[in-house]
């Protein structure tokens, strides 16, 4: 069952949406860190399956440069 993501700006509005087919959850939580580094304005990562929130990921545990290619 896909995963979905959800990255909530601190400003409010609509968060981010994306489909995570085909992932474990812990790729998906990886994939859900590197969405959240991509996004400066981002306060939090969500994983949902279905109707049932699975994983909440803050700001504040991505490391700086998280998912970055250097």
């Amino acid at each position: 069952m896909p995963y979905l993501c959800y990255v909530h700006r601190s400003s409010g509005g609509v968060p981010h949406f994306e489909v995570l087919p085909d992932l474990t959850r812990a790729e998906a939580i990886q994939r859900a860190g590197e969405l959240l580094a991509q996004r400066p304005d981002a306060q939090r990562a969500e994983l949902w399956e279905e109707d049932l929130l699975v994983f909440t990921l803050p700001r504040a545990a991505v490391p700086a440069g998280f998912g970055c290619d250097a």
